[in-house]
Order: C-alpha cells, then structure tokens, then sequence
C-alpha cells in the first residue's frame, strides 16, 4: 500500500454535536443529526483566513520596528474569527426551529455556548476528519 492510498485531504467536514454532558449525539426535530460543516486546516479557505490574519500581525510588527505586542484578549479574538469563518454551513435547531446561518449567528452561538465552539475546534486537531 502507498501513502497515496491511504486518505485524500476534503476541503470541508461535518462536526456532529454532541450533548456537553451525556455524549449523546444531539438531533433536530426531524430527527438528523445537529451538524456545523467547517473548512479544514488543508483547504484553500482555511489558508486564505490564516494567511489574513498573520499578514495583520507581520504589518502590525513592522510599524512597531519588529516588536510584536499581542495581548490575550487579541489571540482570543483572532481565534473566534478563524473558527467563525472556517464554518460554511450548518444543521441546527435552536428554540424549536432551525437556525438561520450566517456568520454572525456562528459567531453568537459560539459565545452564548462555549460547549459548541469546543466541539467544532477539537476537530481541527483531528486528521482523520478530513480525509476522504
């Protein structure tokens, strides 16, 4: 068998969610699964946002004379905007509905439940998740 065969990078993975306590898979009303699809870590997208953000640090260094000053509250920021733009798309119910997608409403969900920003973020550091 070559390294060739044996998994293909995706660009994008379902995360299905699961409840913070017990584990068990969470379901929306119509009985699928509650998932959020992200960008991976090997798709052009997830390179672009990364890209982005370093090239804001490497300029912020060099108006600074090569000192880069980055607080925590910036690294947490930095951290929401990557995941918050890795998401493309969702299956979730919220208040008996579904909810309508956009980043915004990512950006919201992942405040107001931290649970569900951990579960999207521990798959970036899961390869097998983006293979095909």
């Amino acid at each position: 068998m070559g390294l060739n065969n044996i998994g293909k990078p995706k660009d994008t993975t379902d995360v299905e969610l699961n409840h913070p306590i017990t584990g068990e898979v969470l379901c929306n009303d119509d009985g699928s699964t509650m998932t959020i699809t992200v960008y991976g870590p090997h798709s052009s997208t997830y390179k672009s946002i990364m890209h982005t953000q370093q090239n804001k640090r490497l300029m912020k260094a060099q108006r600074t004379g090569g000192k880069l000053n980055l607080t925590s509250e910036e690294l947490e920021a930095s951290s929401m905007e990557l995941l918050v733009k890795c998401v493309s798309g969702w299956n979730i119910t919220m208040d008996k509905k579904p909810e309508e997608f956009s980043q915004d409403k990512v950006r919201q969900v992942f405040t107001d439940l931290p649970w569900v920003r951990d579960q999207v973020d521990y798959v970036f550091g899961d390869t097998r998740s983006f293979l095909d």
